[in-house]
């Protein structure tokens, strides 16, 4: 008997024995598990998707990706654009039933400028951070920094959510343990099954904004009872699910089960984002033998992305873009300078380049989770790619959740460390320069894989004070040219989103998160 499945139906039982009505109670299926829920601990999307119930924000983006006051109620920039000021709207309070005030934000953007990089290029500009009353606050700027409210209003993690100072308080470098917000759901603890199920309830003393919802910001209206996110230990019996009626919206619709949701009279299937994502792979720079430029590039030789996309896509074109942009395509900084060793596979070429730079036949660990399908099929194709070229790899097959924990360990494999893993960053993030983390050249300091480069560095910093966006354009074509020469990631194309949904579902919100606030469901 297979366990975990046989704990899912109970699950889904139990689940329709509760107090709240069919229509008041959306079942989602998301894609991996949520392991960790502090979401200054991790960039997962299930962390941050999450995190958006629970925790809102001062400032967020909209369906144009403009910024717009979300917890604000007003601000003021003054005169010589040094000092922000920014009053709390009236009525936020925190689940516990504690007023939101100046200082829990203060707090709040403290943790977060200590992990974040946009928060941390932010941090610098600031000459303090000080109460004006208790629900009034100033950043104070060394000089004026015209991307100040892109920093507190952007989308993708790490996102400046805001919490009570005394969670607020604890490091950047340890887990929070107390999850108070002041969003739209509160997380129910006690009902919480890790690996299985994650119960949120309607925040009842949340007060929306006024505005229509727009992406992320806007009101925030709840509309249903509960939302029960539910861990499948497969997508089939997912698809099962939402095609019954036993689970209301499934991110990751695996492409092969595309037909069968459309003879459904339950079920239908869309894609959210039409920016998309795209699939990156991380070599890890602190362990051999990624720590050569030229085994690196041999990596970048090795990997066939149509033969990546279509091992997940198949004949489902419309779903991927075979794309050369490290800044997206279709996005402003579009360009595919230096893309040759990324577009066309080169075997022989990537052997070559081994054999040149001294590889020691060293193994190379990949993180393969197969908890989601499409990791699964796109790592399938990597570790033989690698394996083609000569690399002597050890495929770990595993969780996401694992991966999410693993990817952090900087030792070496014998101590639980790694070699490549792939991930999966949105366009919102990966379309600028500054919230693209694989920009940085930050060593020890930068995201996982810790890409470590002087040029990286300081293109990054001069794109912070281009005059123009033409200038901004110029510095950007240079760093995609600087990271595909020394390896900082290597894209394996752009893809889209695919949602599978109850045809009773209304008031769904596009764009790259999943978000369940002015959702209803019909009877």
């Amino acid at each position: 008997m297979n366990v975990k499945r046989t704990l899912i139906a109970g699950l889904l039982g139990l689940a329709a024995a509760t107090p709240a009505t069919a229509q008041t109670t959306l079942r989602i299926k998301m894609t991996g598990a949520l392991g960790i829920v502090d979401p200054i601990m991790t960039t997962s999307a299930p962390t941050r998707d999450m995190a958006y119930m629970v925790w809102d924000t001062l400032f967020a983006t909209d369906a144009n990706y403009a910024v717009q006051p979300q917890m604000v109620g007003k601000y003021d920039i003054s005169d010589d654009k040094k000092t922000y000021t920014l009053t709390l709207r009236d009525g936020l309070a925190w689940s516990d039933g504690a007023p939101v005030t100046a200082a829990d934000c203060i707090a709040s953007l403290k943790r977060w400028m200590a992990k974040d990089s946009f928060g941390v290029l932010l941090a610098g500009k600031l000459d303090r951070m000080e109460e004006v009353s208790p629900t009034s606050f100033k950043l104070v700027l060394k000089e004026p920094w015209a991307l100040t409210l892109q920093a507190l209003g952007k989308p993708g993690a790490y996102v400046p959510f805001m919490m009570p100072k005394r969670i607020a308080d604890t490091p950047a470098t340890t887990a929070i343990t107390e999850y108070v917000g002041s969003g739209p759901f509160i997380m129910k603890r006690d009902e919480w099954v890790p690996g299985s199920k994650v119960v949120y309830v309607k925040n009842p003393g949340y007060v929306p904004r006024s505005e229509p919802p727009s992406f992320l910001a806007g009101g925030k209206v709840v509309k249903v009872d509960r939302v029960e996110r539910l861990d499948f230990n497969d997508d089939v019996t997912a698809v099962n699910a939402l095609m019954a009626g036993e689970i209301d919206y499934m991110e990751g619709v695996p492409p092969d089960l595309l037909p069968v949701v459309e003879k459904s009279a339950k079920a239908e299937w869309y894609i959210r984002d039409r920016l998309g994502k795209s699939l990156q792979v991380v070599l890890n720079w602190k362990n051999p033998p990624f720590d050569n430029e030229k085994i690196r590039q041999a990596a970048q030789m090795a990997l066939s992305m149509k033969d990546i996309q279509q091992a997940y896509f198949g004949d489902k074109t419309k779903l991927y873009t075979l794309c050369p942009a490290a800044f997206f395509c279709g996005a402003p900084f579009e360009t595919d300078v230096n893309s040759a060793r990324i577009m066309k596979q080169d075997i022989a070429g990537a052997k070559a380049l081994l054999k040149e730079a001294g590889y020691k036949n060293e193994s190379i660990l990949v993180i393969h989770p197969t908890d989601a399908q499409d990791a699964d099929a796109f790592n399938t194709v990597i570790v033989a790619n690698l394996r083609a070229a000569g690399f002597n790899v050890d495929d770990f097959v595993t969780d996401t959740a694992t991966m999410f924990s693993r990817r952090a360990n900087r030792g070496p494999i014998a101590n639980g460390g790694w070699s490549v893993f792939s991930t999966g960053w949105g366009g919102i993030d990966m379309m600028n320069p500054i919230t693209n983390v694989f920009t940085k050249g930050a060593c020890d300091a930068g995201w996982f894989g810790w890409a470590c480069d002087k040029q990286l560095q300081d293109l990054s910093a001069a794109f912070l004070t281009a005059a123009n966006p033409q200038e901004q354009k110029d510095i950007a074509v240079k760093l995609q040219a600087r990271m595909y020469d020394v390896v900082s990631f290597i894209p394996m194309g752009q893809n889209y989103i695919v949602v599978g949904r109850n045809k009773k579902l209304n008031g769904l919100i596009d764009g790259a998160v999943s978000t369940f606030w002015n959702v209803t469901k019909e009877n």
